[in-house]
């Protein structure tokens, strides 16, 4: 009896260690299983990441070759400002020229008048200069007197109406200190 107790307990030991092998095989059998398919998940995932990562690479050449254009661009855009800027500045440096010889020769016209009607008023007789100045305005009056001599104008200022005289030496004195302040 303690044999085929023995025995039995065997078999039972057996049957026992066969269905804890089995089930350590089935487990690592699904363990194995399972590793697999984490396995190509993460494939799959890192294909995923592959992808993206060329997509972004294909982006960012595009931005950077789209960057390098828009600033071939301005800088074009800039020389073509700088050069019609020059271009303005040119022209502004001749018409500012053009208006000084143009005020020159006007300055040389009014110079010129005014030496030929001073010229008049030299060879006149006093007498018949101031019946002439005191028929104009006193302004008008001083301009011309301005451009004669102060002898010449004495003379004229004695012979005209006093008032008219008083005011157009009024006229003549500012008109002098303008010149003087002018000057400095």
């Amino acid at each position: 009896m303690r044999i085929f107790f023995l025995i039995c307990l065997s078999v039972v030991l057996l049957v026992a260690k066969d269905a804890n092998l089995t089930h350590l095989q089935k487990s690592s059998v699904d363990c194995n299983k399972i590793f697999d398919l984490r396995k190509e998940e993460i494939k799959l995932e890192l294909l995923r990441l592959e992808e993206q990562k060329e997509s972004l690479k294909a982006l960012k050449e595009a931005n950077e070759e789209l960057l390098q254009k828009k600033e071939r661009i301005l800088k074009q855009k800039e020389k073509e400002i700088e050069a019609k800027l020059s271009k303005v500045q040119q022209i502004k440096e001749e018409t500012l020229a053009l208006y000084e010889k143009n005020k020159k020769i006007l300055e040389d016209i009014k110079e010129a008048k005014n030496d030929k009607l001073s010229n008049a008023y030299l060879k006149m007789k006093d007498s018949k200069a101031a019946t002439i100045l005191d028929q104009m305005s006193e302004k008008k009056a001083a301009t011309i007197l301005s451009h004669l001599s102060a002898k010449k104008i004495a003379k004229i200022m004695a012979k005209m109406d006093p008032a008219h005289a008083s005011n157009i030496t009024k006229i003549l004195s500012k008109d002098m200190l303008l010149d003087l302040n002018k000057s400095r």
